[in-house]
């Protein structure tokens, strides 16, 4: 039987290291966390799928890096060690701090199904308190620049004008995105009688 070497220390902390970012999807449990290196080398991030990331620094400037991409119910261990991480990047703590506040809304129950843009089941956060909308736009205030460095799609032209995600907008749809995935376990299909909102895939939602 073949063994593989044990994982050292650093090679477990390595993805803290690096610059992170959410990308966003539809529906939102398709969403992705990227893990992308400063020095424009390659991440030394987690197992995941090998992608190219279109980025801004502080220069402004567009340019594309090598990443490593996970979905966000696999990179949620990953994130939640990155906050606990005193050596952890910026981005990697914020991310990490966004999972476990994301994790709490759901072991409270805070799950509301629904219909995604393109009209797929979807789980989002709510209903919010008062102190839980507070909470969301506190750590929103704190996100870092390269936590929400990836320009959106209309701000993607080499000479168009440079827009990013706004950082309020960006962590809700991760919040919603962690309570899309989460719920979708095997034994969630009894619950309710078919697969929508409960199966991974996207099924969709008739009217």
């Amino acid at each position: 039987m073949h063994l593989h070497p044990a994982e050292t220390p650093c090679e477990r902390s390595a993805p803290s290291r690096c610059c992170v970012v959410f990308v966003p999807s539809d529906p939102p449990r398709t969403g992705l966390i990227a893990f992308w290196n400063p020095d424009g080398g390659p991440p030394p991030g987690p197992p995941g799928a090998a992608a190219e990331l279109t980025v801004t620094g502080a220069d402004l400037r567009r340019r594309t890096v090598p990443a490593v991409q996970l979905p966000v119910r696999e990179a949620l261990p990953v994130l939640t060690r990155a906050r606990a991480d005193d050596q952890a990047s910026p981005s990697a703590a914020f991310w990490g701090a966004a999972a476990l506040l994301g994790l709490q809304f759901v072991a409270r129950g805070l799950l509301l199904p629904g219909v995604s843009p393109t009209d797929r089941d979807a789980w989002r956060v709510g209903p919010l308190g008062a102190g839980d909308l507070e909470r969301i736009r506190e750590l929103a205030a704190s996100m870092p620049p390269t936590a929400h460095a990836t320009p959106l799609e209309t701000g993607a032209a080499e000479d168009g004008p440079l827009l990013l995600p706004e950082p309020e907008r960006l962590l809700r749809a991760f919040l919603d995105a962690v309570a899309d995935g989460l719920p979708r376990t095997p034994a969630a299909a009894f619950a309710t009688a078919g697969p929508a909102f409960a199966a991974p895939e996207p099924h969709p939602v008739p009217e």
